[in-house]
């Protein structure tokens, strides 16, 4: 959502100052739901799922699995087996076919979302009025628990919070409205005025093309008191870096001889870069979701000095968690009031009959694939997430990656969270500010090797990255470093990425695509 001050006369002014007292007022209240979250997750996950079975008890998808004979958590999990895309792929062409019967979810389809695609090809998933109202009311509690963290957070309404969202609308299926989440849960604000506060718009919102897209957000962020950057979190760090290194000298020309050209002036650093602090010196707050943010951070600390990250835990099939302490050092705290959730550990998770434990069960330091539980329709699903604890109390997670998005060399299995966890170390240890990294598997005759693609906003020695790369993961993963001791695996190398990675998986695919901090596939030849 953008909600924005500047630009709104009469009754806007008056609505935003109304909106400015109530807000904090409900964050306020909000902060007692999220001590309940973190004080009884287990109690309130189990009456989650209780309510879940009895909403979709009559629905075919609950009839089939005797949703009406479920009584405690335990049974659920004896009489309802796994579900993925592929088990469920019949009842959601049934959807397509009849969206007003009940067939996964008791109210009638609105919608269908269209997913990232990070597993494969896009699927439009389909959702209901009641699954959107709890993934609003989960979305409320990012921006709440952000205002309750700390004195002054409040400030974020005194100006604009630019969202960047993708379209509600990119098509229909039997009369049925599809289009991307970002898009849809602002085509559902129920308030028309706050609807008419939401900015830049439609005709930017609904942009397809990236370089269009982000020179549309620089063009409408330029002129605003902006106080935060959230949504769509691959786009807003492409946005930060394209602001901060190429779109200086285009911004100047775009708006010479108008009142806002002495600020963009004052901005610009003599090699033509902006400093964003100096354009922006209220932006407090960027959001992230959907990526493993922290190897951004030393970027980002830089360039918006008084800007703090938000994580956020969330997909085409629901939110999961985001950030409910007043710090952000602990992860993210998931939500049970929302979804239910189970855990395979790790080593089961290509099982035929994997082990499934229940949330009360899961250890720290520990690494599950996620399966959930929620009103939106998804029984004992598995997301394609994989996940680690970093803590219990409260149930926080971090390093959050894709499953089977794994490099097998030489028998070291490296993750898309060995890769994160390992970036993010070597940018600690070399002072990196990272814009832009992916990592692959390479083979170059007898010698194996990983490539570190990587685009730096400060000088940095790759020879010194890739050797901080490879201590940390060495520390996590014992086999990546048996094969580099014995040198079944040589170090890996570290090379300057010229063009974003991430900018260029969006302009191949679409508008809301993530970014792949692991490469599958293995790479022939190389340095």
């Amino acid at each position: 959502m953008v909600i924005s001050n500047s630009g709104i006369t009469g009754k806007g002014d008056s609505l935003m100052g109304v909106i400015s007292k109530l807000i904090p007022l409900l964050a306020k209240r909000k902060a007692k739901q999220i001590a309940e979250i973190l004080n009884r997750p287990i109690e309130m996950t189990n009456a989650k799922l209780m309510s879940i079975l009895e909403k979709h008890s009559h629905t075919m998808f609950g009839r089939n699995h005797m949703f009406s004979k479920i009584k405690t958590p335990e049974q659920f999990s004896e009489t309802v087996p796994l579900q993925d895309y592929h088990t469920m792929k019949p009842y959601w062409k049934q959807i397509h076919a009849t969206p007003t019967i009940p067939i996964i979810t008791a109210d009638p389809v609105i919608w269908y979302v269209q997913s990232s695609g990070s597993t494969g090809k896009p699927k439009a998933l389909p959702i209901s009025k009641a699954g959107l109202a709890d993934y609003s009311e989960a979305s409320m509690l990012f921006l709440m628990s952000f205002i309750n963290g700390k004195q002054g957070n409040e400030k974020i309404f005194d100006g604009t919070m630019v969202t960047f969202a993708a379209p509600a609308r990119i098509g229909e299926i039997n009369g049925v409205p599809q289009g991307y989440m970002t898009g849809i849960s602002r085509e559902m604000v129920a308030n028309s005025l706050l609807r008419n506060l939401i900015k830049p718009g439609e005709e930017v919102f609904n942009m397809t093309n990236i370089q269009e897209k982000l020179w549309a957000y620089a063009k409408y962020g330029v002129k605003e008191n902006v106080t935060a950057l959230a949504g769509i979190t691959t786009l807003a760090i492409s946005f930060i870096r394209k602001m901060q290194n190429e779109y200086g000298l285009s911004l100047l020309h775009e708006f010479k001889g108008s009142k806002h050209e002495q600020r963009i002036r004052e901005s610009l650093n003599d090699d033509g870069t902006l400093d964003l602090q100096t354009l922006w010196p209220n932006l407090i707050m960027v959001g992230a979701t959907g990526i493993d943010a922290d190897p951004y951070k030393p970027w980002l600390t830089e360039t918006l000095p008084n800007a703090v990250l938000w994580d956020n835990y969330a997909g085409s099939e629901g939110i999961y968690g985001t950030t409910l302490l007043d710090h952000t050092d602990n992860g993210i705290q998931l939500l049970p009031h929302i979804n239910y959730f189970e855990f395979i550990p790790e080593t089961d998770t290509q099982k035929d009959d994997p082990r499934v434990i229940p949330l009360s069960d899961v250890k720290k330091g520990h690494r599950y694939e996620i399966v959930l539980t929620n009103l939106m329709g998804y029984t004992r699903y598995r997301i394609g997430d994989m996940l680690t604890f970093i803590d219990t109390d409260p149930f926080s997670v971090y390093r959050i990656g894709r499953k089977g998005r794994v490099v097998n060399l030489t028998g070291e299995k490296l993750s898309d969270a060995h890769v994160n966890e390992g970036i993010a170390a070597a940018c600690k240890k070399t002072g990196a500010q990272l814009n832009d990294y992916t990592v692959m598997g390479t083979i170059n005759g007898s010698r194996a090797y990983y490539t570190i693609s990587v685009m730096f906003q400060n000088e940095v020695s790759l020879s010194e990255f890739a050797m901080a790369f490879d201590e940390a993961v060495s520390s996590a993963n014992g086999e990546f470093k048996h094969s580099l001791e014995f040198g079944a695996l040589c170090p890996s190398i570290a090379l300057k990425m010229d063009f974003s990675h991430t900018e260029n998986i969006i302009e191949s695919s679409h508008i809301q695509a993530k970014s792949r901090p692991l490469i599958p596939e293995i790479a022939e030849g190389g340095v």
